[in-house]
């Protein structure tokens, strides 16, 4: 048989790695507030077309 892959490398690649996602997605909920949603008026929208 090969050589092993040495699995404690793996795991602390991989425990980066989800690391390194946790944080990026902290700081992208940080960054962007969520969006009000504003009703449309629909008054103003139908203005009198050209007769």
């Amino acid at each position: 048989m090969g050589q092993q892959s040495n699995k404690i490398q793996k795991r602390r690649r991989r425990l980066a790695y989800l690391e390194r996602l946790k944080a990026k997605a902290k700081a992208a909920a940080i960054s962007k507030p969520a969006k009000k949603k504003v009703a449309p008026k629909k008054a103003a929208a139908e203005a009198p077309a050209a007769e």
